[in-house]
């Protein structure tokens, strides 16, 4: 009995949420609201009007207007997002406002539902109003966001960087060049050091929660294990035979690495950056998007996802050595005086292998209610890539 009253707990819960969210989606599918004043949320890009887009672009400059909105290619996964360009009356014009720009959205049931979920709502409207000013870092710039916490309506408007910059994103397809992975983890020091131990973790980042305490909640809400269960099933033809059968056994692992990310001395981690949410500029620099998954954890969390994702299995066999060396040394000269030595920080990477391969099996093992986040052939890469990292390193032994 007191193991069933959890579950219903949780699926009354669900159902909660299904049914807030299913009112607020029904109610804009019927009314189409189009907001005109900042204080409102659209509910998607289609809903945007030259006045709400003036209140928010031209506020700082009187007399400019938004004449006219252009939509560009959409796309959706664990977020709906649309480029979109506007055009200006000569106040705008003149005060050289930005035309070429991306909105990124919670536009749809499953993307919200999603976010309510994973308990992601707050984690990238805090970060571009709160974090992203106080960053010397390649990453887009914001102009808006916003959430709306009744309807989970959410609106952040960023610079659109493949117009802007040149950006081009990494693909696990094409090699990851060891001056761009190193631009990758260079980006990270940044960050960590920047945020090394400070008590602004906890004390003004509220909306951050660590590895461990955000798969404890999420974790049933999202049904994580039954789904990666599933994912071992349709990536198994990536997956090393000393692997497959394990399910239970690796989430375990999985969340014991989970805990280990979750141990000091802790600092602002991305938490989710993977090989496809990097790009490069014109200029070659390499930046960083999707800021939805951010935590307050271990720096070998974002350390070791971004190698095991981004790098072939041989690259990664020649270089992790040599790139951990690197990153120890860049995080000292981002301010962090307390990083560890390389034989703490080896060992402790050979412990954060899990996130990225159970992460990504969860990927590929979306259920009904869930939306396909990435592309199926995406997931397979960057699956092979980890499970080789489990079992090169050891991972599931070290975690017993």
């Amino acid at each position: 009995m007191t193991a069933i009253i959890p579950a219903l707990r949780n699926n009354a819960r669900r159902a909660g949420t299904i049914a807030q969210i299913g009112r607020h989606i029904l109610w804009e599918r019927m009314v189409r609201p189009r907001p005109t004043r900042l204080p409102q949320v659209p509910a998607s890009t289609e809903a945007f009007t030259p006045q709400w887009l003036t209140a928010v672009l031209c506020r700082e400059h009187p007399g400019a207007k938004v004449t006219a909105i252009r939509l560009g290619a959409a796309s959706s996964g664990s977020s709906d997002r649309c480029a979109f360009s506007v055009t200006y009356n000569e106040a705008g014009r003149q005060a050289q406002l930005p035309e070429r720009l991306f909105n990124k959205c919670s536009k749809g049931f499953y993307t919200r539902l999603l976010m309510r979920q994973c308990g992601t709502l707050e984690n990238e409207v805090g970060f571009y109003a709160r974090v992203r000013p106080e960053l010397d870092i390649e990453v887009p710039r914001v102009y808006h966001a916003a959430l709306d916490r009744r309807s989970l309506r959410s609106s952040i408007i960023l610079e659109d960087i493949t117009a802007t910059r040149g950006a081009r994103f990494f693909d696990p397809a094409e090699p990851t060049r060891r001056a761009h992975i190193e631009g990758m983890l260079d980006l990270l020091a940044a960050v960590h050091g920047r945020y090394w131990a400070s008590p602004r973790l906890t004390n003004e980042f509220r909306w951050l929660r660590t590895p461990e305490e955000w798969i404890r909640v999420v974790g049933p809400a999202i049904a994580y294990e039954a789904r990666s269960a599933v994912g071992m099933e349709r990536a198994a033809a990536v997956i090393p035979a000393s692997l497959r059968g394990r399910d239970r056994e690796i989430y375990r692992a999985f969340l014991a690495a989970m805990s280990v990310s979750s141990r000091g001395p802790l600092t602002y981690l991305h938490g989710d950056p993977h090989i496809r949410n990097y790009y490069r500029t014109d200029a070659d620099r390499v930046g960083l998007v999707d800021w939805q998954v951010t935590f307050r954890g271990g720096w070998g969390h974002d350390f070791a996802y971004t190698l095991l994702s981004s790098l072939a299995v041989d690259d990664r066999r020649r270089w992790e050595r040599e790139l951990l060396a690197f990153y120890l040394e860049r995080l000292r000269a981002w301010g962090a005086g307390s990083a560890p030595s390389f034989g703490e920080a080896w060992e402790l990477y050979r412990r954060q292998t899990l996130y990225t391969f159970v992460g990504w099996l969860y990927t590929i093992g979306y259920g009904p209610l869930q939306p396909n986040m990435q592309p199926d052939t995406i997931c397979m890469a960057v699956i092979e890539r980890s499970a080789a990292a489990v079992e090169d390193l050891d991972s599931l032994q070290l975690l017993k």
